[in-house]
């Protein structure tokens, strides 16, 4: 609380909104480490909170506070399915030193950009995409990202009038049908032998 290198919260408004999440009769009960705040400084001391309920207002929103709440599970595994059954992540950490683990993370985490190690650190990277995925965001900036997002890549293919294949158009013959098959598989010899009636 003392600590000139720790920010206070950004307003009364946000002040009293950390209070109302630590204040709630399931969670004020689940505060392990500090939990102090003192309004006219508008400062709250890092809080961890162990296993608050899921339906608990801290799980329900952004906290955007020195606010954290840990789940404990029985294996890594379990917290995969945790993760996966709330709404994707703008952002998402990992820290081990197990290879096993950050592959499995990587593949089986779904979310806007992620961390192995670190936080936050992949805002500032100028070549990685900053963005969400689902309810967490669309799109990403950065670079040439910020300009990919706000780009349409519109089709326009232009073509003439003349020289239209009657392949494209009924009766549907099995000629045509094998003819069809034949350009689609991009074989040269199969569409000669096609044309010439060899190819069956």
């Amino acid at each position: 609380m003392e600590s000139k290198d720790m920010s206070r919260i950004v307003s009364l408004t946000q002040f009293s909104r950390l209070v109302k999440l630590l204040d709630e009769d399931k969670v004020s009960d689940k505060i392990v480490f500090g939990g102090q705040r003192d309004e006219k400084k508008l400062k709250i001391a890092p809080t961890i909170l162990l296993d608050v309920p899921d339906d608990a207002m801290v799980m329900q929103e952004e906290i955007f506070g020195p606010i954290m709440p840990i789940i404990t599970v029985e294996n890594i595994e379990d917290s995969f399915g945790i993760i996966k059954s709330k709404p994707k992540p703008l952002a998402a950490y990992l820290f081990t030193n197990n290879e096993q683990l950050k592959k499995a993370y990587v593949e089986n985490v779904s979310s806007g950009g992620m961390l192995i190690n670190d936080t936050i650190i992949h805002v500032a990277t100028r070549g990685l995409p900053f963005g969400g995925v689902e309810e967490s965001g669309m799109g990403c900036y950065h670079g040439k990202f910020s300009f990919d997002s706000f780009s349409h890549k519109k089709s326009v293919l232009y073509r003439s009038f003349e020289a239209d294949s009657s392949l494209r158009f009924p009766p549907y013959t099995p000629q045509k049908e094998k003819l069809l098959k034949a350009i689609f598989s991009g074989n040269i010899i199969r569409i000669i032998l096609t044309l010439l009636g060899g190819w069956s």
